[in-house]
């Protein structure tokens, strides 16, 4: 009786005990999270993403991270983490940026969670509940719509400036930052990525931290474009920018300034040999643009924000000519990234090893032998030594070595060490930087965790192997972000299974092809030099939709070149058709290589043709250029990249020419506010329209603008139906019908020619039609151009 009364005081002096430090045993920490993507809660599809993250700790000390999931497709996407300690009280602010975001919200309203806490970190740690955010919910425009910063002393000065960059009827985002305080500009490239402009108008730019003007420069080589306003101060204070700008400032004075009903303050300017003029009036350069990487800047020679200047007349116009607001509407399939079609279009033959493939003949070979040994050998063996009964044990011996035998032949490149495909596409720029995509596949030979790193300048995500999952991306893939490098691991691989990891990446200081070719009477001669330290393959000259062969090149060779082009121009890049995504692939080096080379090519029509006014000098190199590399491991590397370089020959005119619609650039634009263009890249005369107005730009290559030429054949063609074209005349201003069919306008040809080489077509969309595809109309010229 003693024994189980003793029992029951003990359970209840441990109840009374741990009863009495509730505190004690329940505290823990109490996390809030407050998050927000984007710009003033703004984000554009298919660009970086600026986070603002703010954790609280109302509890006791934690220590852990904290994951963000994001989606740029459905099949991409990783979850990016931070280290977060917090003490007791404590409230801590992160700055971070992503490499895209999609709207992961369904039409029922729903949103997956996105942001996680880990307590002891995300490799061994378990989540926990939070408060606050619990995922992104952020405002989403599409690429075309210009994202605009500015850089100001008063905000007040550019208020108004998204209103003049309309994009089919929807205004420019601006921001507006300083130089100190909460609403200063972001100190990482990614986060600048969403923006399409940065304006800077009498602002002390040096005045910001090294880190952010050093987050501009990247940003600038990597594309970004910046607008700099006259200031008298400007040298001083330009910072790290004081040496690219392509003017140098000197005293000012009222002077007229084409397109601005009265006279503003203008500086004189000193302006350097490698900008383009943009703007000048009365022998007085007004507004300049020089090529800085991928980027450029553009400087006037004028304010761009004082009162003199924004209150004018024609201020509108102006300020969109200079940042020419429609370039970045003439993306293609504007629904999906590069990327997303990368995962698909590229993955499908970078995602393909050459160890797939096993060797028929040693399977045939290696069950051969298995036959012959089990069969008549081994009788006849066991036969002559009277040990039949020795076959139990023999033959199963056999089967296992022959088993072994199979094993080996398939395995063998798969077992020492990973192997790595990387497949990309970079643009060659003036300064030798290499601006483009890759794609490095994975093929495992353990299981568990890989880690690629790459430099700060180069993006990783990862594809999900799975359409549509775009829930729990952290548990596929975790990007992890520092100063200098950031490190993506692959998580949770099987043995031999495939993962890819793609992004951009701008390689500065790589090299260039060193081009001087020249177009005379239909023949193309000159040289050409590989200036890049490896070797390139297959070189050629892509115009049109043609490939003019050219060999491959060692480095620092130098060729001549002598081709007939049985033209009189060099065509901009067009898709070249029988380059397609290949059917059936059966797994040989030679065959993976060459479709690598084709998806390449046929992907890099969607980077550079959207703006391609020039033909190209192709090429593909065998070496890893893409700088993103396996932690701790060694691997077998295989690279396929294409390298492209713009280029426009020396043309040596005289006499009679004849061009076409393929000579020309075309850009249509949408001049209402639900019109809408659907580009094809495999047809760049074919769209489709919404309803509305429409602006068709025909440009003529700069060489040939430039001349002085006298046109005596000017036809249009159309076919279209259900549309009504007009063209408009530069001396009159107004727009003259086209009918339907062919139009001579030989009479007035010059008439409908713009001083730069510009030739407008209007089209009126009917409402009643609903939205149809039709063919822009063809333009025939042909002239004599003065020697």
């Amino acid at each position: 009786m003693k024994r189980p009364i003793s029992i029951s005081f003990m359970i209840l002096s441990a109840w009374l005990l741990f009863s009495a430090y509730p505190t004690l045993a329940s505290a823990e920490a109490d996390i809030t999270i407050d998050a927000e993507a984007g710009f003033e809660n703004k984000v554009k599809y298919n660009r970086g993403v600026p986070l603002q993250i703010t954790a609280s700790n109302n509890g006791t000390a934690f220590s852990g991270d904290l994951v963000i999931d994001y989606s740029e497709s459905y099949n991409i996407g990783a979850g990016l983490t931070v280290p977060l300690d917090l003490a007791a009280g404590e409230t801590k602010t992160f700055s971070l940026s992503l490499p895209g975001m999609m709207d992961n919200s369904y039409s029922g309203g729903v949103t997956n969670q996105t942001i996680y806490v880990y307590e002891g970190g995300w490799e061994k740690g378990d989540a926990i509940d939070f408060q606050g955010s619990k995922s992104l919910r952020p405002n989403y425009f599409m690429p075309e719509i210009p994202f605009v910063a500015t850089l100001t002393e008063n905000a007040d000065r550019l208020r108004g400036i998204g209103e003049y960059l309309p994009v089919n009827g929807a205004d420019a985002q601006v921001f507006h930052f300083n130089s100190d305080g909460e609403n200063t500009l972001p100190s990482d490239p990614l986060a600048l990525d969403t923006l399409d402009y940065l304006i800077i108008d009498e602002f002390p730019y040096s005045d910001l931290s090294a880190e952010t003007q050093q987050a501009v420069m990247v940003w600038l080589e990597q594309g970004g474009e910046i607008l700099v306003g006259a200031d008298s101060n400007l040298t001083a204070a330009a910072g790290n920018l004081t040496e690219l700008l392509p003017m140098q400032l000197n005293s000012s004075e009222e002077t007229d300034v084409p397109g601005f009903k009265n006279p503003i303050p203008v500086y004189q300017a000193e302006v350097d040999e490698d900008a383009r003029v943009l703007l000048e009036g009365d022998g007085q350069i007004l507004a300049v643009k020089k090529d800085v990487g991928a980027g450029a800047i553009i400087q006037t020679a004028f304010s761009l924000g004082d009162e003199p200047v924004v209150s004018q007349d024609g201020y509108e116009g102006v300020l969109v000519n200079l940042v020419d607001a429609g370039q970045n509407s003439s993306a293609f399939q504007q629904d999906q990234s590069i990327k997303e079609r990368m995962s698909y279009e590229i993955g499908m033959v970078n995602e393909l090893f050459e160890s797939f493939a096993v060797s028929k003949t040693a399977m045939f070979l290696i069950i051969l032998l298995y036959i012959i040994i089990v069969v008549p050998v081994l009788y006849i063996f066991l036969i002559k030594k009277d040990k039949r009964e020795y076959a139990w044990l023999a033959i199963p011996v056999i089967a296992v070595l022959a088993s072994i035998g199979i094993f080996a032949a398939g395995a063998k490149d798969r077992i020492a060490n990973p192997q790595i495909q990387q497949t990309g596409f970079f643009e060659v720029d003036g300064d030798g930087g290499l601006n483009g995509y890759y794609m490095s596949t994975l093929l495992s030979n353990r299981s568990g965790d890989y880690r690629f790193t790459a430099p700060a300048n180069t993006t990783m995500t990862a594809t999900t192997g799975d359409q549509f999952s775009s829930a729990n991306t952290h548990q596929n893939a975790i990007l992890e972000k520092g100063a200098a490098a950031s490190t993506l691991t692959v998580r949770d691989m099987r043995y031999w299974s495939v993962a890819s990891v793609l992004g951009e990446s701008y390689i500065s200081g790589s090299g260039q092809f060193d081009i001087q070719l020249a177009m005379e009477n239909g023949n193309l001669t000159g040289t050409i030099k590989n200036s890049f330290p490896f070797s390139v393959k297959d070189a050629a000259v892509w115009t049109g939709t043609r490939l003019i062969s050219l060999g491959d090149f060692n480095p620092d060779e130098e060729k001549q070149i002598a081709e007939t082009i049985q033209s009189e121009l060099l065509q901009p890049i067009s898709p070249i058709a029988q380059y397609q995504m290949p059917q059936n692939i059966s797994g040989s080096g030679e065959e993976l290589i060459e479709a690598r080379k084709q998806s390449a090519l046929a992907m890099s029509y969607e980077h550079f043709g959207k703006d391609a006014s020039t033909p190209y000098l192709i090429a593909y190199a065998d070496t890893a250029i893409a700088p993103v590399s396996l932690e701790d491991q060694e691997a077998n590397i295989s690279a396929v990249h294409l390298l492209a370089q713009s280029f426009e020959p020396k043309m040596n005119f005289g006499g009679e020419v004849a061009i076409s619609s393929d000579n020309f650039r075309i850009d249509v634009q949408p001049q209402s506010t639900m019109g809408h263009v659907e580009k094809y890249p495999d047809n760049p005369h074919f769209y489709g329209l919404e309803p509305g107005e429409y602006r068709v730009l025909y440009k003529l290559p700069d060489a040939l603008a430039e001349q002085d030429a006298e046109w005596s054949r000017f036809v249009t063609q159309s076919s279209a139906t259900d549309v009504e074209f007009s063209i408009l005349r530069t001396d009159t201003g107004e727009y003259e019908s086209l009918a339907a069919g062919a139009n001579d306008l030989s009479e007035n040809s010059g008439e409908y020619i713009s001083a730069d080489g510009n030739i407008e077509i209007r089209i009126i969309k009917n409402e009643l039609t609903g939205y149809s595809e039709i063919t822009v109309p063809k333009i025939e010229l042909e002239g004599v151009i003065g020697q």
